[in-house]
């Protein structure tokens, strides 16, 4: 079997051969510029005007007027030109193979029969690398395609030299292997830049994440590993930044995980946990700088690729960071959750002011700031905390969406407050039996209250500082005080529920005491008599406690649609008079619904109250019709 370096290298060599026309393209579009069209020159004795009469001319952005003349762009058929070009690349690629091999099969027959010792087939093969480069610059000028074929074919012998030196020779430690190798690949770089070709920085950037793996070390090189990675990926950042060749950026990602992820699973050991986390950490910033550094300093827009590398760069620190710290510091997983999102939230601020016309790049990026922010709240918190935090991140994330005019915060602060909203109802329901409940002074109802004050301080914000436009500031604004009303319903009339729930499991309580003494002292008869005179009182005053809540529930809505409606009036908020009288409406569905299991006084009283308070709304209604007309 090949050992799994060797097969690295070959992996590598037969990248550069096989997509060299693939990077030849890449080169093409980033490189090429609109060149004008030379015009033909005048004859002699003809005049411009009769020219241009008798000679259609023909404008770069307009159509051609003979279908015969159309660009090869719009043409099916593919020119005699590039069929030349393309077949000439395909030689290319033959050829350079070609030679390679053909120099592999006679060094090979030269050691094998001992003409040349190890130290100068490793010096041949330098030289041979060096002699590529070298060709391939001469001929840049003229032979742009066959010249980077020798570039990466220079490379790939260069690699495969210092590979052979430390793995097949032993004339040189790994260390040294990886110093050479990477000298390589900052020659590479250099030619790279200097020539503006894009092909020989990706081949760059492969062999240099392949170079950790091309010298074969067996022991633990922790910091060489890790400065080694963070000064490629510094090269890199800065090479993609100013050549605008954004796909190294992707390589050098992989790259790293790739590396990283190999290191960790063989020599991780809870003891360097602190430089882990640290290069961890300078890697995900030296990512993150990269993939918005050009949206804010170039004004443009971001592309696919700038979110996958965002993306994919929050995810593995998060994974990182999970795996590293939970076993033993799961403590402090909350705290670097709020950490990164405190990150994310700086560089959505910095990206909105220099690039706020970026709008998709200005959501996602108070996205990423709140995931984080929302999954460290169930790291660190537990029970009713959770839906706390959320409320309060929500008025926070407001906060910012007001002060520096960001539609994306305004989104997430939504969607957090919806999740404060769930997590409240779903998992921190109280116990509805419970017989030591208070109204008021009990955690539920705080939280309520706490998230309707959140709710009208957010539709203030709304109605101060507005948003993207007039018409999402008014549904903000009407959402949220929507919310606020419900929630207000919901609180004071749970808190009437409870109590009376808390009065029937006292009575429960009672009667059951009361029935084992009946039983304990009382005998035939007369315990069945006891017995069912107990049951029948307890019977009785359950009802008589049911009754009472559905009334004072009626009452407590009836009374807060009546105010829904003063408000909606003196203010002229259409918007509260419409959920007052909705309110009204379902009240009086709801005492219809009572009524037939109230008892005579219950309904007696439910239905003169009610009454009166419908009285009062009418009364108001014709008073201020006038008024009504111009709201409406």
């Amino acid at each position: 079997m090949f050992p799994l370096d060797l097969i690295a290298l070959i992996i590598l060599f037969g990248l550069v051969l096989s997509h060299g026309q693939r990077l030849s393209k890449i080169e093409k579009s980033l490189r090429s510029q609109p060149q004008p069209q030379p015009q033909p020159k005048q004859q002699a004795g003809i005049s411009a005007p009769i020219k241009a009469a008798s000679v259609p001319t023909v404008s770069i952005n307009s159509a051609p007027v003979n279908p015969i003349n159309s660009s090869p762009a719009s043409s099916p058929i593919e020119s005699p030109k590039v069929a030349e070009e393309s077949s000439g690349r395909v030689l290319g690629g033959i050829g350079i193979a070609a030679v390679v091999i053909g120099i592999g099969f006679f060094l090979k027959y030269a050691f094998d029969n001992d003409w040349i010792g190890p130290v100068g087939r490793v010096m041949l093969g330098i030289i041979a690398g060096l002699a590529l480069l070298a060709i391939g610059q001469g001929l840049r000028k003229k032979y742009v395609s066959y010249s980077d074929f020798l570039f990466g074919g220079g490379l790939a012998v260069l690699y495969l030299s210092v590979f052979s030196a430390n793995s097949f020779f032993h004339l040189i430690t790994p260390f040294m292997a990886g110093v050479f190798m990477f000298f390589v690949t900052a020659l590479g770089f250099a030619i790279s830049i200097a020539n503006a070709t894009p092909i020989l920085a990706v081949i760059s950037t492969l062999g240099g994440f392949f170079t950790p793996f091309l010298v074969g070390a067996t022991e633990n090189n922790m910091f060489s590993l890790f400065a080694y990675l963070t000064i490629l990926n510094l090269g890199v950042l800065g090479i993609s930044f100013f050549k605008k060749w954004p796909q190294l950026i992707a390589i050098a990602l992989i790259g790293t995980v790739v590396n990283f992820g190999a290191w960790f699973g063989v020599y991780y050991k809870p003891d360097v946990l602190g430089p882990t986390l640290f290069f961890v950490f300078i890697s995900f910033f030296i990512f993150l700088v990269s993939s918005v550094a050009r949206a804010i300093t170039g004004k443009s827009t971001a592309d696919n690729l700038n979110y996958f590398l965002l993306g994919v760069n929050a995810l593995w620190l998060a994974c990182t960071g999970y795996i590293i710290l939970n076993p033993q510091y799961s403590s402090v997983l909350g705290f670097a959750a709020v950490f990164v999102a405190i990150v994310f939230m700086f560089v959505a601020i910095v990206v909105n002011k220099f690039n706020p016309e970026d709008k998709a790049l200005n959501i996602f990026l108070p996205g990423l700031a709140v995931v984080f922010l929302s999954v460290a709240v169930p790291l660190q918190f537990s029970g009713p905390w959770i839906a706390v935090a959320w409320f309060v991140e929500a008025l926070v994330l407001y906060v910012i969406a007001s002060f520096i005019s960001n539609r994306g915060f305004q989104i997430m602060g939504v969607v957090v407050y919806v999740l404060g909203l769930i997590n409240f109802f779903f998992w921190n329901f109280p116990d509805a039996n419970s017989k030591n409940f208070t109204v008021f002074f009990n955690p539920y109802f705080v939280i309520l209250v706490l998230a309707i004050a959140i709710a009208y301080v957010v539709a203030y914000m709304y109605r101060r500082f507005g948003s993207a436009s007039v018409e999402v500031q008014k549904r903000g604004i009407v959402a949220f005080v929507i919310i606020a009303n419900i929630l207000t319903v919901y609180a004071f009339s749970s808190q009437i529920i409870f109590y009376h729930n808390a009065q029937l499991a006292i009575l429960s309580e009672e009667y059951s005491k009361q029935s084992q003494n009946a039983s304990l002292y009382n005998t035939g008869y007369a315990a069945t008599s006891q017995h069912q005179d107990l049951y029948n009182t307890y019977q009785a005053e359950r009802t008589s406690t049911q009754n009472s809540s559905n009334t004072y529930v009626s009452i407590f809505w009836a009374l807060y649609a009546a105010v829904l409606t003063a408000i909606g009036f003196g203010m002229r908020m259409s918007s509260a008079r419409r959920l007052g009288l909705a309110l009204f409406i379902i009240t009086a569905i709801k005492v219809v619904i009572d009524v037939w299991d109230l008892g005579q006084i219950y309904r007696i009283v439910s239905f003169i109250v009610f009454g009166v308070i419908a009285l009062a709304a009418s009364f108001i209604y014709a008073k201020y019709k006038d008024r009504l007309k111009a709201i409406v």
